[in-house]
C-alpha cells in the first residue's frame, strides 16, 4: 500500500479523528505517537509540532473531546426553544456520541488521572445538563436529581455492555427515560394545579 507523501499536511482535529478511532478499535494501549504518525502518512515531527510530546497530546485529545462531545452538545440543547425540545436534542446527539471510544476513555482513566478527571468532568457536565432539563420541565428537585443519574448510568451503563453500542437499542433505552420524565413532569404539573 503507497503511503502519504511526507509533505501532506495534517489538522489537529485529524489527529484526533484519529486517535478516537483508534481507541475505539484497540483502547489507550494501540495509541501511539508511532501509530498516529503511520496512520495520518506524517512524520514524528508533524506530531511535535502541534503537541510538544505525548503529555501535549493527550491534553489536546482530551479537551478537544470534551469540547465536542459535552460542551458543544450543551449548547445545542440550550439552544432549543422549550424543555420538551432540549430534552430531544439531548437524546439525539447522546445517541450520537462515539460510545466505543468514550468506553476506551473510561477503562483509561483508570489508569491515568488527568484522563480520569476529564472523564469525570464530562460525567459532571452532561449529568447537570440533563438535570437542568428535567428540573425545567417542572419535575420535583429530588426526582429530578435521580433521574438525570438514572441518564447517566444508563449511557454509561450501555457503552460498558456493548462493544459496539446498539444505537437503536440504546435510542429505546433513552426514549423510554424520556417517557418517564415527562411523566414525573405530567404528575409534578398536576400535583400543582
Amino acid at each position: 500500500m503507497p503511503r502519504e507523501p511526507r509533505h501532506l499536511k495534517v489538522t489537529q482535529d485529524q489527529y484526533f479523528k484519529a486517535a478516537l478511532s483508534q481507541l475505539a478499535a484497540q483502547g489507550a494501549e494501540g495509541l501511539t505517537i508511532s501509530w498516529l504518525c503511520r496512520a495520518l502518512g506524517v512524520t514524528s515531527g508533524s506530531f511535535y509540532h502541534y503537541f510538544g510530546g505525548w503529555a501535549g497530546f493527550v491534553e489536546a485529545l482530551l479537551t478537544h473531546w470534551e469540547a465536542e462531545q459535552t460542551q458543544r452538545i450543551v449548547e445545542l440543547a440550550r439552544a432549543a426553544a422549550d424543555p420538551e425540545q432540549r430534552l430531544d436534542v439531548l437524546r439525539q446527539q447522546a445517541t450520537d456520541l462515539p460510545h466505543d471510544a468514550e468506553a476506551a476513555i473510561r477503562a483509561w482513566g483508570r489508569g491515568e488521572e488527568r484522563v480520569s478527571q476529564t472523564q469525570q468532568r464530562v460525567d459532571a457536565r452532561r449529568h447537570a445538563a440533563l438535570l437542568a432539563i428535567v428540573s425545567d420541565l417542572g419535575v420535583r428537585p429530588e426526582d429530578a436529581e435521580r433521574l438525570a443519574t438514572t441518564g447517566m448510568a444508563l449511557l454509561v451503563g450501555m457503552q460498558q455492555l456493548q462493544r459496539p453500542v446498539d444505537i437503536d437499542m440504546l435510542g429505546a433505552v433513552f426514549d423510554e427515560l424520556g417517557r418517564t420524565i415527562r411523566d414525573y413532569a405530567g404528575r409534578a404539573a398536576s400535583s400543582r394545579s
